[in-house]
């Protein structure tokens, strides 16, 4: 009888909705106790919850920020701007992520384009005193690349390699950074990044070479000597490993990139013990990063400290949750644990092990193969298929991301589209790879415009498929002849042509590229007079010409950035 009266009143049990005010309150909480991992993922389920609730989405992109997770803060923001541009405050903190992540130009134009919107706001006095120190850097940088152009040059060659490098593409980088060497042997990052590259193309008598020249003029250089260590570790020169890698350690240093680099090569010796010592005080600076909470785990997996190990990926779930590296290192130690797997040592790498890195390649490819509507049922059943997918479009292989994109953009529902949104936000993918994500949105029927991230820059996309261009073609046309009128009337007449060409590389490449919204063509134009200024080694004073054109510094130098880039691309193409 009280067995059916127990059962009746579970029966009368109404199982309630949580909302999104749930969340963000346990969210709160967990902020006033410091505790940013729980407050990320439950504001991550408040605006799942409530995803018009701009508030939540604001402290979301907070948190990402006090985590260091700058990118990331910036996209929530910029999505912010696209569903209520009177968010203006949006651009002060936009302007903060971009000082995070070093991008001072692109943080001069959100914090002016702050203060113009809102003359009265609250943070504007800080916004003014960030913009005066910012102004007094870019005179420095400013002064110090008029003076020495071809260092200037040595540095975007040296940063373009060190982008090939970390993308896999090793030759590609070889050839970069042997350029920036060669025209600046004082760029000691360049030739460390040289060595690495070498020894990537399995050139390790190239690389140990360039090692030890650095090290006769520098002999405590961290980096010049943790390469050394891993070379001579690779040839199986023990005792000169051993001398290079001693020579760092006994230097105790607090800079966590030098701590970051001697952890990354203590790993890939297998010195567990050692990594990890050094782990956990790198994580004093650094208590969110993913690599390093990963690096940790596998070193307390190594040293047996299985529940330790199991602790740590956790947290890198809880902070990426999208990813499926930290869940299957996390049923890969249960089962070590349960005695259903025995133990070996695990590689340090951000990645699954080779053989799951092999099975999981062979399901996609038949997965792919699938039929579309037994294709789709995985798709709607759960989010495994998803989260393989997700993984798939890390992988170095452009038949196997470009299949992926094709096949999800065919599942036509509010997922899909999140999921090609959230790829043409990523860093690191290739523009052909963004564009054809950008049309698959667009045959999806997505509203337009699309945030998507496009020569170093996010900016707002408009697809044609027509190849006509998404700003009216009378702005487009006018710009150059801006440009042409000011500089006749400087009396440059010959100048016509060139400017003409200039812009219609620019242009040809939007049209491919996606196509930036033109709010003030006066800022373009302001560009390519002092591109063109440039290139005929005309004087010319930067903050003058943007004044002249009533434009901010950082937006000219941000275009004419992108119109540098662009006609450096063209021609690198012509040279192959």
């Amino acid at each position: 009888m009280a067995k059916e009266l127990f059962a009746g009143r579970l029966r009368k049990v109404v199982p309630f909705e949580r909302d999104g005010s749930f969340f963000y309150r346990k969210a709160r909480k967990h902020i006033e106790n410091n505790n940013y991992i729980h407050a990320l993922n439950y504001y991550r389920k408040a605006v799942e919850k409530d995803p018009d609730n701009l508030e939540y989405s604001l402290d979301l992109a907070e948190v990402f920020s006090e985590m260091g997770y700058y990118h990331e803060s910036n996209l929530i923001l910029f999505s912010i701007l696209q569903k209520d541009p009177s968010r203006v405050s949006c651009y002060f903190s936009i302007g903060c992520n971009f000082l995070g992540l070093q991008e001072y130009e692109k943080a001069d134009y959100s914090l002016e384009k702050y203060l113009e919107l809102d003359e009265h706001g609250y943070y504007y006095d800080e916004a003014r005193s960030l913009l005066e120190a910012l102004h007094s850097h870019e005179f420095y940088l400013d002064f110090f690349n008029d003076i020495d152009p071809d260092r200037n040059k040595s540095m975007e060659l040296a940063t373009k390699g060190k982008e090939l490098l970390d993308k896999g593409e090793y030759k590609l980088a070889v050839r970069e950074l042997e350029k920036a060497a060669r025209k600046d042997p004082s760029l000691i990052f360049a030739r460390n990044n040289l060595a690495l590259a070498y020894f990537c193309i399995d050139d390790l008598d190239r690389a140990i070479e360039v090692s030890l020249d650095i090290l006769a003029d520098y002999p405590f250089n961290v980096h010049a000597n943790c390469n050394l260590a891993l070379f001579l570790y690779e040839k199986g020169d023990i005792e000169g490993s051993n001398y290079y890698m001693e020579t760092v350690l006994n230097q105790n240093t607090d800079d966590p990139e030098e701590m970051y680099k001697i952890a990354v090569t203590l790993c890939e010796m297998g010195e567990h013990r050692k990594v990890n010592q050094l782990l956990k005080k790198l994580l004093q600076y650094k208590p969110y990063d993913i690599n390093v909470l990963h690096y940790m785990a596998v070193s307390c997996f190594n040293l047996k400290k299985f529940k330790t190990a199991f602790k740590y990926w956790d947290k890198v779930e809880k902070i990426n949750p999208n990813n499926t590296i930290s869940s299957y290192y996390k049923h890969y130690v249960k089962s070590v644990m349960n005695n259903d797997r025995e133990f070996s040592e695990l590689p340090y790498h951000f990645q699954v092990p080779y053989d799951e890195i092999v099975r999981r390649i062979k399901t996609i490819h038949d997965l792919l193969k699938l039929p579309g509507t037994d294709l789709k049922d995985q798709w709607q059943n759960g989010n495994d298929l998803e989260a393989l997918l997700n993984w798939g479009l890390n992988l170095n292989d452009k038949m196997i991301k470009k299949a992926i994109l094709n096949v999800v953009a065919s599942f036509r529902d509010e997922r899909a589209e999140q999921f090609l949104r959230a790829y043409v936000l990523r860093k690191s993918e290739e523009g052909d790879l963004i564009q054809e994500a950008l049309s698959l949105l667009k045959d999806m029927d997505a509203e337009e415009p699309y945030l998507a991230y496009i020569d170093n820059s996010i900016v707002e996309v408009k697809v044609n498929f027509d190849d006509s261009a998404a700003n009216d073609e009378d702005t487009l046309a006018r710009i150059p002849e801006m440009v042409v009128e000011r500089l006749k009337s400087s009396y440059l007449f010959d100048c016509e042509d060139d400017i003409h060409d200039i812009w219609n590389l620019v242009v040809s490449h939007w049209e491919t590229a996606g196509m930036p919204r033109i709010r003030k063509p006066e800022g373009w134009a302001a560009a390519l007079e002092l591109f063109y200024r440039k290139m005929e080694k005309l004087p010319v004073n930067k903050t003058k010409l943007a004044a002249s054109w009533h434009v901010s510094y950082a937006t000219m130098m941000n275009n004419f950035n992108s119109i540098s880039r662009l006609v450096e691309k063209f021609w690198e193409q012509m040279d192959l």
